[in-house]
């Protein structure tokens, strides 16, 4: 019977070192869940911040070939005209 209660004891122990073992991987596993939340925020807010920086360097470059061919188009519509008046 003392063996039984012994062995019964000694699985109890074991259970009881599995659930501290576990408590701190479930504190680790939060600790590094917050941390994945924190850059997954920031990730974001870096992410809108360059794109919106890489949609103005865009607008500006084409707002430039649009004026370069504009400026293109001016001059042939002028030569066509001054050539109409010949």
């Amino acid at each position: 019977m003392e063996d039984i209660l012994n062995q019964i004891l000694s699985e109890l122990k074991d259970i009881k070192t599995d659930v501290v073992d576990l408590k701190a991987n479930v504190v680790d596993l939060k600790a590094g869940q917050e941390r994945l939340e924190i850059g997954q925020q920031k990730l974001q807010k870096n992410l809108i911040e360059n794109l919106g920086s890489y949609t103005e360097k865009i607008t500006e470059h084409v707002d430039d070939k649009t004026e370069v061919l504009n400026k293109r188009v001016y001059k042939v519509e002028s030569e066509i005209e001054r050539l109409n008046r010949q």
